[in-house]
């Protein structure tokens, strides 16, 4: 490689171990959420579709810190000038026996093979399944869409990297990008927020302001319902109406009152008595 070619390989080698960083801290909110669920979970096969997909993110976690260690000895390798080093025979010829030292080139096409396989396992994480096709989504969507695209962005560059050796085994891990990309779409779907709207009262008047709906309502319907206190309040007819009083022969007041009303000794009065008298 010329120094410009190292430099541009240095920068991919950087960039796609940023972005597996950030792959690797946001599995941690996805996997912590689907533990709490399993924890939550009673119903048998509910419960293991749920273990399996937090046994995929933690699958997944491993795969992209053995990644993670693999660009870094790439990185290492590149820096030390050690490529595809064969030990030496007696003549100081290449001696096959012993294989030769890694090479960064053979770690390349390892890490890049790593992110397939945690693309797949992302997938078989978040595969539906039949009778419980509503838990494939991400419990935290917004840290899985950061995992989905960082993780395509990462498989990217070390696909660019390995580009300038064999650009058609490059292109075997398109399929792994695109498999990226469909479940960011579906499994990071969030519902938009519901915005505060207008109280029934508001909606009725609303409704009533419109003369075609006035017209078209019965009767009954066209004003606003009278507003009354709490509890049950009696007709003022009957609030005003009371018991008649009866006033017996004992009264003090008996004897001025039989001989103003000519009523007969023995006789009971009632308050209906004296207003009739009047």
């Amino acid at each position: 490689m010329t120094l410009q070619q190292d430099a541009a390989a240095e920068d991919r080698i950087r960039s796609a171990v940023t972005e597996l960083t950030r792959v690797f801290e946001n599995l941690g909110a996805e996997h912590q959420a689907l533990t709490a669920e399993e924890a939550k979970t009673t119903a048998k096969e509910r419960r293991g579709t749920v273990i399996c997909m937090g046994e995929g993110i933690a699958q997944a976690a491993r795969t992209v810190s053995s990644t993670i260690v693999e660009l870094a000895t790439v990185r290492g390798l590149r820096d030390l000038g050690v490529h595809t080093q064969f030990a030496k025979d007696s003549q100081g010829g290449d001696y096959s026996p012993l294989l030769t030292l890694a090479g960064p080139s053979d770690l390349l096409y390892d890490a890049a093979a790593y992110l397939s396989a945690a693309a797949d396992t992302l997938g078989r994480a978040y595969e539906p399944t039949k009778k419980n096709p509503n838990l494939a989504v991400a419990r935290c969507p917004s840290n899985m869409r950061v995992v989905f695209t960082s993780l395509g962005a990462a498989l990217d560059a070390v696909r660019a990297d390995l580009a300038t050796d064999d650009p058609e085994l490059a292109q075997e891990y398109a399929a792994a990008k695109a498999l990226l990309a469909r479940l960011e779409d579906r499994v990071c779907r969030t519902v938009p927020a519901q915005g505060v709207g207008p109280s029934a009262e508001e909606v009725a008047a609303a409704i009533r302001a419109d003369p075609a709906v006035v017209r078209a309502a019965p009767p009954r319907w066209r004003r606003a319902p009278e507003r009354r206190p709490y509890g049950r309040c009696c007709p003022r007819e009957a609030v005003s109406r009371q018991p008649p009083v009866i006033m017996s022969s004992t009264h003090p007041a008996w004897p001025s009152l039989t001989e103003a009303h000519g009523v007969r000794r023995g006789q009971n009065l009632t308050s209906t008595d004296f207003t009739e008298a009047a």
